[in-house]
């Protein structure tokens, strides 16, 4: 654990003391010796002993001397003087100028043992103040640096005001971070990312191979949302960087692409293979413009997740697959609407709807400047023109659309849209398929839903029920009939009767009111019906359930 040099001019002493005690048993590992106060010096310095056991009368340069120069350089050392009993004013001299301890010629193993314990224990007691100062260095630091974490994403955020974000450019300038003549902030990532990454690992990751001071944090890559967890990195440009920040981002993929990575549903190292994305902003000079450089790095970043790529994405580069976009939208657009429209001619034909949606999504792939707000709205037309085969046109409420369109537009990857589109128009089919094989008990159950929504309408009749889901009279009397063994006027005036029956028997309304509620205004027809089912009048059947 401890080195220790020795220095004596008589070699037989030397040796002596090399062999005189159980050093290692005292944490002494390395023993090193020199012949003089000269030689003694420069071993010192260049070993760096812990304790150093001297003679005082050496040739060339004594050993007071010696230890005076070495504690010059080397304060922390602890000395041992070894003196006689004629030389005891030089040992008195060596403890004022910071000698630990001394001991007299002849040396006594007892008295040796004694002291080198004491020394030995000194050493241990200084190691662990080291120790603790050194923790406490490391502690006090870590907290300033995630202070400074902090208030830089305080400030991307928009969070605090103009002296706030002077007093982090000042921070980041004292710290080493704005040294160079411009900066550029980088949003990276790979799918699958733990949820706190290593911001620590991160920065010395990034700072090896970019060669300079590398501030990263640790945020989600939409607007603060969490989305996906990313790094955020706060990059310093030197002018002939400028135009090749693109060339040092692909330096860190390559070293980010080659590390191993825990996946959390094996637990085994693995190489991601998915890759690293990194959105670069444009480089700036004027570090007060961070916050647009920070949503410039988003946009790119996520404009890569959505869209499948990997690799470094610039901002530029989404702005140019806009513009080529909109050079190309009116064939785009002409291509979407007969691909949308086959998709519903298949769905409501029963034809398979996957070769369809392969063809759609292979369109959105191929036009990246279409955007996930424009697709997700393109998606959300799809669904609800396709909604109103499933469905009446009047449960196809703008709510419903909405809810589509919330659930694409929180889609953070186009594969996510088309998994959400293809479950969607899947249920669609299988509500067809079903209406398709089991038509007539759709039919019947909509009509039953007729009657006990409508049982009130005077109107309600088989013609009035036939004309409401589209089929003649005689077809829909003869399924009904099948379906239920009553004929539809039997099931309308049975569940008129049976509300009749409700409201006698719970309300205290006036006959004549209960008649006309049920739709038979007529009290004296009402009358009759009800005494053929109930075996009593209205009114006999009230003062008997009140009673």
């Amino acid at each position: 654990m401890f080195k220790m040099l020795i220095v004596e001019d008589e070699r037989w002493e030397r040796e002596g003391l090399i062999e005189f005690l159980d050093w290692a048993s005292m944490g002494i590992s390395v023993i090193e010796t020199a012949s003089d106060g000269i030689e003694g010096l420069d071993k010192a310095l260049e070993i760096r002993p812990d304790i150093i056991i001297t003679d005082i009368q050496m040739p060339g340069r004594n050993g007071i001397e010696m230890a005076k120069l070495v504690l010059e350089q080397l304060p922390g050392v602890r000395i041992v003087v070894l003196t006689g009993y004629d030389d005891f004013e030089f040992a008195r001299e060596a403890l004022r100028f910071g000698a630990v301890d001394y001991v007299l010629k002849p040396v006594g193993e007892e008295e040796m043992l004694s002291t080198m314990l004491k020394v030995v224990q000194g050493c241990e007691d200084q190691l662990l103040k080291r120790s603790e100062e050194e923790r406490m260095w490391l502690e006090k630091d870590a907290v300033h640096h995630l202070s400074l974490r902090q208030q830089v994403m305080d400030w991307l955020l928009g969070r605090g005001g103009a002296e706030a974000q002077q007093q982090t450019i000042n921070e980041l300038r004292d710290n080493g971070y704005l040294e160079a003549g411009a900066f550029s902030v980088w949003l990276c990532s790979r799918p699958g990312l733990p949820p706190k990454p290593d911001t620590m690992e991160m920065e010395r990751t990034a700072g090896t191979v970019l060669g300079r001071q590398v501030l990263v944090l640790s945020a989600g890559a939409g607007a603060g949302q969490g989305e996906l967890a990313a790094f955020v990195l706060l990059i310093a440009l030197q002018q002939d960087e400028l135009s090749g920040q693109a060339q040092l981002a692909e330096k860190l993929l390559q070293v980010l692409n080659l590390q191993p990575v825990i996946m959390e549903d094996t637990a085994r190292e693995q190489v991601d293979p998915a890759g690293w994305i990194i959105g670069i902003s444009s480089p700036r000079e004027d570090i007060g413009l961070i916050r647009e450089s920070f949503r410039e790095s988003q946009s790119a970043f996520n404009f890569a997740v959505f869209n499948g790529l990997s690799g470094v994405v610039a901002a530029d580069g989404e702005q140019l697959a806009r513009k080529q976009f909109t050079k190309d939208s009116e064939v785009f657009t002409r291509q979407f609407r007969e691909l949308a429209k086959r998709l519903r001619y298949d769905l409501g034909s029963g034809s398979p709807t996957g070769p369809v949606m392969d063809g759609l999504f292979a369109l959105l792939a191929a036009h990246p400047g279409a955007g996930k707000s424009y697709i997700a709205s393109l998606l959300g037309g799809v669904i609800e023109s396709c909604s109103s085969l499933a469905m009446p046109a009047a449960q196809a409420t703008t709510a419903v659309a909405a809810n589509h369109m919330e659930a694409l537009l929180a889609s953070s990857r186009l594969p996510d849209m088309r998994a959400y589109t293809a479950g969607v128009i899947g249920e669609m089919s299988l509500l067809l398929e079903e209406k398709r094989n089991r038509k007539d008990d759709y039919l019947i159950n909509r009509v039953i839903v007729l009657i006990e929504e409508q049982y009130g309408n005077q109107d309600l009749s088989l013609a009035y029920l036939a004309g409401e889901v589209f089929v003649s009279p005689n077809h829909l009397g003869m399924i009904f009939k099948k379906k239920t063994g009553k004929t539809p006027s039997e099931y309308i005036q049975e569940y008129r009767l049976a509300r009749a029956e409700e409201m006698l028997r719970t309300t205290k309304q006036r006959i004549a009111i209960v008649a006309e509620q049920i739709g038979i205004p007529n009290p004296s027809y009402f009358g009759l019906l009800y005494k053929q089912v109930y075996g009593m009048t209205p009114g006999e059947y009230r003062e008997f359930v009140q009673r």
